[in-house]
């Protein structure tokens, strides 16, 4: 009788989608704990510059604000300083957001593509990547909840979180598209605070070209949540997350092209 040999030489095999978004998750957790001084410099320098510029604000000088109402848009007078308040925390975490995405999703091709040899699709690893960013997200709209609540009078505490988190979400996607198209990360930071300072110029003039960009829904619905008891802003925070899905199915598009792996 003749012997056969078994070839028992491990095979990689095709993880399954769970297993690979949990290993890939704590591959970022990792990288990311590893820049842990970054990290909490993006989250707090922005709030502790929120906080310094509304304490030495006017406190008594009032301002004409367009909000919305839910039926409409009516002009109130509001203090200033709360006012600009509202624009200081967009600055902060729309920043604070879209340069984590942005520090997040450039690092590290050479071995993402080595992990697409042993199996893991481009939806595992850049859903990994947005899970951490999410944390990230939420931890940041916390640090600001607790500096805005006790300055601000806000009629909506709920509303002003999902406003401010929205706003967050906004600032992920764009940071996570830029970080993938511009090759550099000098020239993707400017225009990242471009993109966020120019949304706050143009809302804080109240010129009508602040509605044609991404923050736009978001800072409706948080001026709704400090200045408009019991609005209905369904619709704002509807049209913000409209934005949100389709710069994020942008980023998986490029992302698939960026870690695909080409036949020589």
């Amino acid at each position: 009788m003749m012997a056969v040999r078994v070839d028992r030489t491990p095979v990689a095999t095709h993880p399954g989608p769970h297993r690979a978004t949990r290993t890939a998750t704590r591959m970022s957790v990792r990288e990311l704990l590893r820049r842990w001084p970054s990290m909490l410099f993006m989250v707090f320098m922005p709030a502790s510059y929120f906080l310094v510029s509304y304490l030495t604000s006017d406190a008594v000088t009032m301002a004409p604000a367009k909000v919305f109402t839910g039926d409409g848009y009516e002009v109130m007078q509001v203090l200033d300083r709360d006012f600009k308040a509202l624009y200081l925390a967009v600055l902060g975490i729309s920043v604070t957001s879209s340069f984590a995405a942005m520090t997040v999703v450039r690092p590290g091709m050479a071995a993402l593509r080595r992990l697409r040899l042993v199996g893991y699709r481009p939806f595992h690893l850049l859903t990994a990547r947005l899970f951490v960013l999410l944390i990230i997200t939420a931890v940041s709209t916390a640090v600001f909840m607790l500096i805005f609540v006790p300055l601000v009078g806000l009629r909506s505490v709920p509303l002003a979180a999902a406003a401010l988190f929205m706003v967050g979400l906004t600032g992920v996607a764009l940071g996570t598209l830029v970080g993938l198209l511009v090759p550099r990360e000098f020239e993707a930071s400017m225009l990242l605070v471009a993109a966020a300072g120019v949304q706050m110029a143009l809302g804080r003039s109240g010129a009508d070209a602040e509605r044609y960009l991404p923050y736009w829904p978001g800072i409706e619905a948080l001026k709704s949540a400090a200045f408009v008891p019991g609005a209905d802003v369904v619709r704002l925070l509807g049209l913000g997350a409209g934005y949100i899905v389709v710069i994020f199915t942008l980023s998986y598009i490029l992302w698939n092209t960026r870690t695909r792996l080409w036949r020589r």
